[in-house]
């Protein structure tokens, strides 16, 4: 394959492409290589790590690998781009592993040997595939069909239901929250390798940094994307039949991502928010969650559970509840429904547990007619009426993933204070 010279009309195709639209530190890494290439000198990892990551001057690449991850997942992206947007494109621009030089190569040509016969096998190949997925489409589509239809068919969300009436009648935006797991990455010495990490106990920047001056040998990168919880399916599944019943968009974005600190008050401004997920990920909310008068203490030798302390209105006392393993290996679990009011016309709700059967059956509950009467029933008989804003406390009883039995034990009204 004959090396081409460099051309910069490539760069900026690629740098438009559909893989790297979005992708805007890695079209900057790619330009600040072209450039170097150029100039005929090859960057070092230092200088790119300065120059392109504005990591500080004290950076050392032998103990952070942030560099080789960003080289990593830009030649996965340069992959990705020939395989599509660029399949036709005669010349490639490269980065040979190991080496920050770009280099512009001629794209192999095809080969026209048994054309006929090949095409004639792919196309066979072609038709077999297409009509054992359109098969399988097919009964996938009769299946979650008939399953949507068994779920909610003749329950439909009320237009003016007391919690969700308000998010789509007041002509704010509303933005859904997924509450996801940070993803490290950390390099491996004994398998010679980065391997990416979950760690349930590090859900904040701050507790991120105060494991790295605790632990100062373990250098670990956190990576921009966040891992979604199981729950999240469920959840995002649920809560579509709530927003097509009142036919209005909903943006969704990561909790991990949404805000730059969790002192942003001005991300919050003039929108509504619901949250989905657990405690430990609701992070930049610190601003809504300072609203509901309770604390939540995960247990320090088990991920998925904890207590939660509330404070009932005039009162100095509080009431606390746990979530626990029980006798029969069933688990009980705690979950938290709060509707609470934004600075002027906003409306959040937090929807959250402290492990999945909680997480999934609380949004269960609030996406179904049916379920929601059930809660309404019960708070109207203690507050004469549905208070605007409140906080609900479940109990759920059930196994790991999902939930036998649920019931409120806890309700209590939050008033808006008027600034």
């Amino acid at each position: 394959m004959n090396e081409a010279p460099l051309n910069k009309s490539i760069l900026e195709k690629i740098c438009t492409s559909e893989q790297f639209r979005n992708a805007d530190k890695y079209c900057e890494l790619l330009q600040y290589l072209f450039e170097a290439t150029a100039k005929g000198s090859i960057p070092k990892e230092y200088s790119i790590a300065i120059d392109v990551l504005k990591k500080p001057k004290n950076f050392n690449p032998s103990q952070d690998t942030i560099v080789r991850y960003y080289m990593h997942r830009l030649r996965q992206k340069l992959e990705d781009y020939y395989k599509n947007s660029g399949k036709e494109d005669e010349v490639r621009l490269i980065i040979p592993k190991g080496h920050y030089k770009v280099k512009f190569q001629q794209a192999p040509k095809r080969s026209i040997k048994n054309n006929s016969s090949l095409s004639h096998g792919r196309t066979i190949l072609f038709i077999a595939v297409f009509l054992l997925l359109s098969f399988s489409a097919f009964l996938n589509y009769k299946y979650f069909s008939m399953h949507n239809s068994m779920r909610f068919v003749d329950d439909p969300i009320s237009l003016n239901d007391p919690i969700w009436s308000s998010f789509f009648h007041n002509n704010l935006e509303t933005v859904l929250l997924v509450g996801d797991h940070y993803i490290f990455l950390e390099y491996d010495k004994e398998i010679g390798r980065d391997r990416y990490i979950i760690d349930h106990n590090i859900t904040i920047v701050d507790c991120l940094n105060t494991f790295k001056t605790t632990f100062p040998e373990r250098k670990i990168t956190r990576l921009d994307q966040g891992s979604l919880p199981l729950n999240s399916i469920f959840n995002l599944s649920d809560l579509s039949h709530v927003f097509t019943s009142y036919s209005k968009k909903v943006k969704i974005e990561l909790s991990s991502t949404f805000m730059s600190s969790q002192f942003d008050s001005q991300k919050l401004n003039d929108k509504n928010i619901i949250y989905i997920g657990g405690f430990r990920n609701l992070r930049q909310l610190k601003l809504v969650v300072e609203k509901i008068p309770l604390a939540f203490n995960y247990s320090p030798t088990d991920y998925w559970r904890g207590d939660i302390t509330v404070h009932p209105n005039d009162s100095d006392t509080t009431l606390s509840f746990h979530s626990s393993i029980l006798d029969d290996g069933q688990y009980s679990d705690l979950g938290l429904v709060a509707k609470l009011p934004g600075n002027k016309e906003e409306n959040y709700l937090i929807l959250t547990g402290f492990a999945y059967p909680a997480q999934t059956e609380i949004v269960r509950l609030l996406s179904r007619n049916s379920s929601l009467e059930e809660i309404y029933k019960e708070v109207q008989a203690k507050f004469d009426k549905i208070p605007d804003y409140f906080l609900l406390v479940f109990e759920v009883i059930g196994s790991e993933y999902s939930a036998i039995e649920t019931k409120i034990i806890y309700s209590q009204e939050i008033k808006k204070i008027r600034p």
